[in-house]
């Protein structure tokens, strides 16, 4: 089977529209490519994803100093992990008095999981119909033997 633009794909469907397709349902997310570059960033480090745990499983705001305590990480590097999840609008931080309290903002982990989940649905179709043009091929192949026989 040909690769690349000469590669035979089924009926409707060429390389343009494909790209136009992954490109259109990528327009569609609430976020923009930016905003998803930084939850995915932000998500990427295993201290970053503790941090956030620890601050939406908490019942109110958490306190920096017992955020450090709750995840042992020193709070100097506490601050630059929360610095990336603020960026990425994971977090916000709060001062209170003489206290930094860190709230979980879980609707832009909602955005990014809507937009795997959109990504997810649409190669699950392109993989189905991939399935389909494959199984044409075998039938076509298996074609000629059953004539013989």
């Amino acid at each position: 089977m040909p690769c690349g633009d000469d590669a035979e794909l089924p009926e409707g469907l060429t390389i343009h529209r494909i790209n136009h397709m992954v490109y259109e349902l990528a327009r569609s997310a609430k976020l923009s490519e930016q905003d998803l570059d930084a939850v995915f960033a932000a998500l990427a480090h295993s201290a970053r994803r503790a941090v956030l745990r620890q601050i939406a499983r908490a019942d109110a705001p958490l306190a920096m100093n017992e955020l450090a305590a709750a995840t042992g990480i020193s709070p100097q590097l506490l601050n630059k992990h929360a610095a990336s999840l603020e960026r990425a609008g994971l977090i916000t931080r709060e001062r209170q008095g003489r206290e930094t309290r860190a709230i979980a903002h879980p609707d832009m982990l909602q955005d990014a999981g809507n937009w795997i989940e959109e990504m997810t649905a649409y190669w699950n179709t392109q993989f189905d119909s991939l399935g389909r043009y494959v199984e044409a091929l075998r039938d076509q192949a298996d074609e000629p033997r059953l004539q013989k026989d």
